[in-house]
């Protein structure tokens, strides 16, 4: 592969190459080469931050994960593009809120130009053209996806995919040649994999077929008793009926004959219409077809079962994957509505298993009474045939289990709602989860539906379409239906229809009760009990994008006992489901049905009582957390209330992760508060977030957060909200860097807490204006505020605040020359926080005591103190404290000329921080600059 200067190419099908300019590149590292070899196998395809995260650590990621792998992603883009400049997105990786994909096509990507080449083989009419375009495909291959086997030590989803698809081409080819009578030109690949797949029976069975048809049938005869005994060493079975045929083919030195027109039984064909535009689903398709392969290689019987939330597109998909392994299946296709959403409506196994029965040729004197023996004489009639059966809408595994073949031939896809986990636990089935489609995707089957020109006419509109239907494929179906309807573009107009609607399902009506959401919806809303249909309504009042099983249960004002077994309700009807262990959500259209039930169903007093349960219930939680993280913040401890469930942390660092999962939630439980006029919660909930805030480095988030409290209690005459949100509001200018402005408000903070005799508060006050006083150089100032702080801390008896004001204080007394007296000072402060047990403070004071040190060019001393609090903090996961003390360690590394261990250092509190200091990460690029270096470890 070669190429202009500054054009790159890649290869996955086998080792991971990269060329640029027509020379080859070293991939790096073996992490980094996973995170390309991830981005390649997507094909163009996103790939998220979770995934790759899963991909390099498995089950047990470090904390700053996410930030390793942005690191690995900007090497990359800088191994493309050497000139690139730092955070610039380059030409060749692309990110967006669905991930990262690789920017590329065919021709600079062999797995593309595979998958180019065997689409104009199987398009082709003349064989000898069809078949050199499966060979030069085929030929593209140089072992294992991404040199799998040496790159990780266990089985990756998308390179096995890969690997799949390879060995579906290498058995088309395979076929094809056989009947042009060129057998030997796929022979080379066949072997291949055929070595790479010992237990594919379908594989081996053709490398059977092809030694004899090149004339090489005694080593087709050892080899098929070297896989029988395989089978039966490791697996404890018979070569499967594909394998045996062609045993017999060989034995008979010819090909096998193809099955008379009509076939000795009726083949069915009942599968629904495929649809005419399915786009997307490319990566569920090819883990699909991974199972179904691979479970027909162990000579299991195969079940796949499509799981998702409504109008995901679980028949779409279905369908879709039927008719792509239909040919797989000679004596033909089933398919049954189980309706399983409708009880009194679905069929009774016997009526289903008579029409099964009845279409494979059974005559109805012949099928028996009972359910019992028409279940057995089902089996005994697919016990020698290949069926492949679609059992679509189905409630649960008892509807499945009298529908399922005994012998291992057929292939059963099945569709559901809810949960499955009765036929995997006893069956082994394979569930396929599926979400919502990407954005992409998204737009990309709304443009198949109406045409690229009418899409493609009004970007904007398109993009609000798709933004608003949220990656359900029904929503998208019914919009692109509409706008077909319509005289001209029509998407302008259904995208001001789907504005207007205000995120009711007004925009989505339609006449077909098939497709009407509102409708479709209905259907798992009926079958709900009245207690889950409740929980289901109220659950339109949770404002984040996720809630707990403890935050449901105080919303529905239950108890948790209870609120488990209905929440499991709604899980299992797929209205709600689980995002991420133990947070669970509903599509945002699901979420404006709940609120059209609601509003219909609930009355005021009743979602006013819920919504404030569910404010009480954040208020407790984050007081509860925050006296882990930050308990001189003095909030008013709420009151335990009737029907609100407590969630209450062991240790800091459960605080920490509770504070860490619960942020976007607490952000909007903020703002919905101050919106219903809940105002002193609105600030109380505040004040226990923000020590969240200012140990994590969310300095703008902490901003906006508090800005908005405080116009609220500006707007209600609320002096006290109004005193805490300018002290809080201060500490966030303060650390993005506004000293100017944080003084400004301190000032105005201090008057009104003077006022209201709050002196504790005015302490706090005072003890800011001192650090922020010595951020903008007036020591003399500084000094003056701490030592009126250190006097009415003494006076409350509040140690705690002694000792953070000792440790602020040793700083303003070095820069005025008192650098006995700043070690003395800071020497009790350290004192104190050993006696309080503090970890927090201890670091606070060991990091400022470390700087001081280093000032004074006492190595040894600086050194131990910087260690002392990386280790601190990394005990109570204080990130920033974290990242200062490997800056520190960084520092005082090259201070004594240890370059290599300055550079490690740097890069390490460059991967622990978070995209809310952007000065913070120049610094430290700064600081590798000066070694020579760039943020990647390549020479600056």
């Amino acid at each position: 592969m070669t190429g202009p200067e500054g054009d790159v190419r890649f290869a996955v099908l086998g080792p991971v190459e990269v060329w640029r300019g027509g020379q080859p590149v070293d991939p790096g590292s073996r992490q980094q080469r996973l995170v390309l070899a991830l981005l390649l196998a997507r094909a163009g395809r996103p790939v998220g931050i979770a995934d790759f995260v899963a991909l390099l650590w498995d089950e047990r990621p470090p904390r700053s994960a996410a930030n390793i792998v942005h690191l690995y992603l900007g090497r990359l883009r800088r191994l493309f593009e050497p000139g690139l400049r730092p955070r610039a997105s380059g030409r060749w990786v692309a990110g967006d809120a669905a991930g990262y994909r690789l920017v590329v096509d065919a021709d600079g990507l062999d797995l593309l130009r595979f998958r180019s080449l065997a689409q104009r083989a199987r398009a082709a009419d003349d064989p000898a053209a069809a078949l050199a375009a499966y060979v030069e495909a085929l030929e593209l291959s140089r072992g294992p996806c991404a040199g799998a086997p040496e790159l990780v030590s266990r089985p990756v989803a998308e390179f096995e995919a890969v690997d799949n698809e390879y060995a579906d081409l290498v058995r088309e080819a395979a076929d094809r040649a056989l009947r042009a009578g060129a057998a030997r030109v796929v022979l080379p690949m066949l072997r291949r994999v055929a070595q790479q797949r010992p237990l594919d029976e379908a594989v081996q069975a053709r490398l059977l077929l092809t030694l004899s048809a090149t004339g090489q049938q005694a080593e087709a005869i050892a080899l098929y008793q070297e896989l029988r005994g395989r089978l039966a060493g490791d697996l404890g079975i018979d070569p499967g009926p594909e394998l045996q045929e062609a045993y017999r083919s060989v034995l008979r030195n010819g090909p096998p004959e193809d099955p008379p027109a009509g076939g000795l039984h009726i083949r069915p064909g009942q599968l629904l219409p495929d649809l005419p535009h399915f786009t997307g689903r490319g990566e569920t398709l090819r883990r699909a077809l991974a199972l179904i392969h691979g479970r027909a290689a162990e000579g299991a019987l195969r079940i796949v079962a499509v799981e998702g939330i409504p109008g995901v597109g679980k028949t779409s998909l279905a369908t879709h994957l039927a008719y792509r392994v239909a040919g797989e299946f000679p004596d033909g296709q089933l398919y049954a509505d189980l309706r399983g959403l409708d009880p009194d409506a679905a069929p009774a196994p016997g009526e289903v298993l008579q029409a099964f029965l009845h279409a494979l040729g059974v005559r109805g004197p012949d099928i028996p009474e009972s359910d019992l023996a028409r279940s057995g004489h089902y089996r005994s009639v697919l016990a020698e045939r290949r069926v492949l059966i679609v059992l679509d809408n189905v409630r649960d595994a008892e509807q499945v289990r009298p529908l399922l073949p005994g012998a291992p031939g057929s292939l059963v896809l099945v569709t559901s709602r809810y949960s499955l986990a009765g036929l995997v636990a006893t069956h082994g089935a394979h569930v396929l989860a599926l979400d919502v489609l990407p954005v992409d995707e998204a737009r990309e089957l709304l443009v198949s539906r109406v045409g690229p020109a009418r899409a493609l006419a009004d970007r904007q509109a398109l993009d609000e379409i798709v933004d608003r239907c949220g990656g359900l494929p029904l929503a998208l179906a019914v919009v692109a239906a509409r706008a077909l309807a319509r005289p001209g573009p029509g998407l302008a107009a259904v995208a001001r229809e789907l504005h207007d609607a205000q995120g009711s399902l007004d925009g989505f009506d339609s006449d077909d009760p098939d497709s009407d959401l509102r409708a479709i919806f209905s259907w798992s809303y009926r079958g709900l009990s009245p207690a889950a249909a409740r929980l289901f309504r109220l659950s339109a009042l949770h404002p984040g994008p996720d809630l707990t099983l403890p935050a449901a249960a105080s919303l529905g004002g239950l108890s948790t006992r209870d609120a488990r077994g209905v929440f499991g309700e709604l899980v299992r009807s797929r209205l709600i489901t689980e995002r991420r262990p133990g947070r669970y959500g509903a599509h945002d259209l699901i979420a404006a049905y709940a609120r059209e039930l609601m509003l219909g169903a609930d009355s005021g007093a009743e979602r006013d009582a819920a919504a404030d349960r569910l404010l009480l219930h954040y208020r407790r939680a984050a007081y509860a957390a925050n006296l882990f993280i930050n308990a001189e913040i003095d909030a008013d401890p709420p009151a335990a209330r009737d029907g609100v469930v407590d969630e209450s942390p062991g240790d800091g660092k459960e605080a920490a992760d509770w504070f860490a999962a619960e942020r976007e939630v607490l952000k909007a439980v903020v703002r919905q508060a101050n919106d219903r006029g809940r105002v002193y919660d609105a600030w109380q909930l505040e004040l226990t977030v923000q020590g969240f805030y200012q140990r994590e480095g969310w300095w703008q988030e902490w901003a906006t957060v508090v800005r908005e409290c405080l116009n609220a209690a500006d707007s209600a005459a609320d002096p006290a909200g109004s005193a805490n949100m300018l002290r809080s509001l201060a500490g966030a200018q303060f650390y993005l860097g506004n000293s100017a402005l944080a003084l400004v408000l301190l000032e105005r903070a201090l008057v009104i807490f003077t006022e209201l005799g709050n002196a504790s508060r005015e302490a706090l006050t005072l003890r800011n204006l001192g650090e922020v006083s010595f951020a903008v150089g007036d020591h003399d100032r500084s000094v003056a505020c701490h030592h009126q702080a250190l006097r009415m801390a003494e006076a409350l008896g509040d140690r705690t605040a002694q000792a953070d004001v000792l440790c602020r204080l040793a700083d303003a007394q070095y820069e005025l020359g008192r650098r006995t007296l700043s070690f003395e000072t800071i020497g009790r402060a350290l004192t104190l926080s050993e006696q309080l047990a503090d970890d927090v403070r201890r670091s606070e004071c060991r990091l400022r005591r470390a700087q001081l040190y280093l000032r004074e060019r006492q190595f040894t001393e600086s050194l131990a103190d910087w260690t002392a609090a990386r280790d601190l903090s990394q005990a109570v996961g204080h990130r920033v404290h974290m990242v200062r003390a490997r800056l520190g360690l960084g520092d005082i590394a090259c201070a004594m000329n240890d370059r290599p261990a300055a550079r490690a250092a740097w890069l390490e509190a460059l991967a622990l921080g978070n995209d809310s200091d952007p000065q913070q990460a120049e610094q430290i690029r700064r600081r590798l600059a000066q070694l020579g270096e760039s943020a990647d470890g390549a020479a600056a």
